[in-house]
């Protein structure tokens, strides 16, 4: 399990490298948000932000720090010259096994560099980035919306590991301040079906407060 989080995190990580961006003006777009489920539990970072997840799910922030050094590790001993300076694991929950959390959820950030990208330029460049990078990575669908009257892009796509085989992710990428952030869900491509309603309420249920 601690395999999957990790090959999880180096993926995200990559990306946040990848599409480190400078400072643009982001409207809000006029779209209703739909309400989180009543039941779901509610973690909130004070005064920076706060998420909803199933109330079978449970935070990890115990072990993130020392999972995110070990990634960095891991990915650092790939490429030498990866710039990881500034990004930051800022949550991780999920379903308990006697394994760890899976399927489970993390919140990742970046600061913005000088360079100015709109937020499609900035999903596009992780695209590209992760064909390159991610083993047999294929894209479903990119939707444009809204989350907390941010601007925002929701991808859904997979990508294979020799260790773990398939996983399935549900990514949110909002750009606000002088931060990128990524919101990420994460299963086996095989049960995703299961869990693709609660992924989407589980991103969607961001609010930034910072």
């Amino acid at each position: 399990m601690i395999k999957r989080f990790v090959v999880s995190l180096a993926i995200m990580t990559f990306m946040l490298v990848c599409i480190s961006c400078g400072p643009s003006e982001i409207s809000p777009s006029e779209i209703i948000e739909p309400e989180v489920p009543s039941n779901y539990s509610t973690y909130t970072s004070e005064g920076l932000f706060s998420i909803s997840y199933p109330p079978t799910w449970e935070p990890a922030t115990a072990v993130m720090d020392e999972l995110f050094e070990y990634t960095k590790e891991i990915m650092e001993s790939k490429d030498p010259y990866v710039e990881l300076e500034g990004v930051q694991m800022l949550f991780l929950a999920g379903f308990p096994t006697e394994e760890g959390w899976w399927p489970n959820v993390n919140i990742l950030i970046a600061p913005r560099s000088v360079d100015y990208w709109a937020l499609e330029e900035i999903v596009e460049s992780e695209s590209r980035y992760s064909k390159e990078y991610s083993q047999e990575y294929r894209e479903f669908s990119r939707v444009k919306t809204a989350i907390d009257a941010q601007e925002a892009m929701i991808i859904d796509s997979q990508e294979y590991d020799p260790e773990i085989g398939t996983c399935r992710y549900i990514q949110a990428y909002i750009v606000k301040g002088s931060n990128v952030w990524i919101i990420t869900c994460a299963v086996d491509a095989e049960n995703f079906e299961d869990y693709e309603y609660t992924f989407d309420s589980i991103v969607r249920s961001v609010r930034i407060l910072k």
